[in-house]
């Protein structure tokens, strides 16, 4: 995790990306209390490499844990936002399944399931941002979601 964010933050060196410090245990035990679920290992990894961080390019932010706490319609039973782009224009969750699985979907399509991985859904914002040959919005139309 510690490497993808670190290429994520190369590539965006130019056009402005600002990477948050680390999360604590305690502030990651404190949301995951308020949330009433244990983050996944990859989201537990990400937040203590960086809690968060904001691009310059499509206006992309992996939202901090304070920010996600603050703002109660951003999270449920299950379920929170964790990205956005454009000042909240269009939106990521990560919510866990009736099997106890991970699943990440698009906040406009919530029945579709894009990923089980956060690696992955960052590697293709490192790929392709959010628009370009690579990016998110394409890989949500290979996979029939847009």
């Amino acid at each position: 995790m510690k490497e993808l964010v670190a290429l994520i933050m190369n590539k965006h060196q130019d056009n402005g990306i600002e990477v948050n410090p680390p999360a604590t245990i305690t502030d990651i035990a404190n949301f995951e209390s308020q949330i009433g679920f244990e983050l996944p290992n990859d989201f537990r990894e990400f937040y203590l490499t960086c809690n968060g961080f904001g691009c310059n390019e499509d206006i992309f932010n992996i939202i901090p844990l304070q920010d996600i706490r603050q703002h109660q319609q951003d999270y449920g039973d299950n379920w929170f936002y964790f990205a956005e782009y454009m000042i909240y224009s269009d939106m990521w969750g990560i919510r866990r399944a009736i099997t106890g699985q991970f699943e990440i979907f698009n906040g406009s399509y919530p029945d579709k399931t894009i990923t089980t991985s956060l690696a992955e859904f960052l590697q293709r914002f490192l790929t392709g941002n959010v628009f370009e040959t690579g990016g998110l919005y394409e890989w949500q139309n290979e996979i029939g979601i847009k």
